[in-house]
């Protein structure tokens, strides 16, 4: 063990913790979790270890058969928790400070919000240079045919020469743990389902969406696109809908009850 003399909460104590694992750190990465059953008699099974009548083992009977890296491997075949991803970009992210924007947002208070919308058009362009995509210049929202209160407000569109728009771009600019967490899962985030969806739902000409993240913090990573075809949701299309055009009924339903107590 190595004692360093620094005093805690201090400035050096901040920057000495970043990209590490203390106390606090690995109450977060820690995975109590155990893997499932059938995953540890796999690695039962692939390292030839004699296992017991496994119809009557319990998980932890079972794991306890497994070296502590063995058990810590399987646990991590999983996703990380969030603490993790925050740890790497402490390790390769250049900080975020509100000073990076400050030209950008002439006086408006700094948010990740106003970041996004700072970054965006320099995404856009990234992903049609690379691409070799024209978007288009003008900035449109897309209405439901089926109810007026569901829109959509695309980030860009490509219409073909037939007038017609079958690709957009949705465009998101995310802090870099999150950033990290897609490129390492390689896959979007399942709470930006409905929002794709979405797309295609209303606009029925849709055939390919562009999931963009772009960051201006982690080199290597300035933009990861994720293709989404039609094909890849339709089966999401009618119960996304249903649920959509369900709660905005319920909201016409209380607003008309909230309008009588009010007297309108």
């Amino acid at each position: 063990m190595k004692v360093l003399k620094i005093e805690q909460n201090s400035d050096e104590w901040l920057e000495f913790r970043k990209g590490k694992s203390g106390g606090s750190e690995l109450k977060d990465l820690w995975v109590a979790a155990m893997p499932l059953k059938s995953v540890i008699l796999d690695k039962l099974i692939k390292t030839s270890r004699p296992i017991p009548d496994s119809k009557h083992q319990t998980v932890p009977e079972l794991a306890a058969l497994l070296t502590p890296e063995e058990l810590a491997e399987l646990k991590l075949m999983g996703r990380p928790k969030k603490r993790y991803y925050e740890m790497l970009a402490e390790r390769v992210a250049r900080p975020l400070t509100p000073n990076d924007y400050a030209e950008q947002l002439n006086g408006k208070p700094f948010s990740m919000m106003a970041r996004g919308h700072i970054l965006e058009p320099v995404i856009a362009e990234a992903f049609a240079k690379k691409y070799d995509k024209k978007l288009d210049a003008e900035s449109v929202v897309w209405v439901d045919d089926d109810n007026p209160n569901s829109y959509i407000s695309p980030d860009r569109t490509i219409t073909d020469k037939d007038g017609k728009v079958r690709e957009a771009i949705e465009i998101k600019a995310l802090d870099s743990a999150n950033v990290l967490e897609i490129w390492k899962t390689n896959e979007i985030p399942s709470e930006y389902m409905p929002q794709i969806v979405k797309y295609f739902m209303i606009n029925e000409d849709l055939e390919t969406l562009y999931w963009v993240v772009g960051t201006d913090l982690i080199p290597g990573l300035e933009l990861q696109v994720f293709p989404v075809k039609r094909a890849d949701v339709d089966d999401r299309i009618r119960e996304i809908k249903a649920f959509e055009l369900c709660i905005l009924a319920m909201a016409d339903e209380d607003v008309k009850k909230l309008d009588a107590l009010a007297g309108f």
